[in-house]
């Protein structure tokens, strides 16, 4: 029995293609969340799908700019449209 579930919730992380960022959607993807990882680097944010893939974690990258409103609101549409909606945002960028 998981004490912390969160399973069929999906998680949006900006600034996760490494350090803290990281840490928090392995955390939330090991209590069973679908994760969104978002940067501006998206070399070194597939990396870190599939680092997190790799451990068995349902898991997506969206690289975009959370500076650029547009990018933003084109982003948070295409995450609605195709994987759901955003339970859990943690902002980190």
């Amino acid at each position: 029995m998981k004490i912390f579930d969160l399973t069929g919730r999906t998680a949006f992380i900006t600034g996760s293609s490494k350090g803290i960022g990281l840490s928090l959607a392995a955390a939330l993807g090991a209590a069973g969340a679908t994760l969104v990882l978002n940067a501006r680097d998206a070399a070194r944010l597939e990396l870190a799908r599939q680092d997190l893939q790799g451990r068995g974690l349902k898991v997506h990258a969206l690289p975009f700019d959370v500076t650029d409103a547009n990018a933003v609101e084109a982003g948070i549409a295409q995450i609605e449209s195709t994987i759901g909606a955003i339970d859990i945002l943690v902002n980190n960028a």
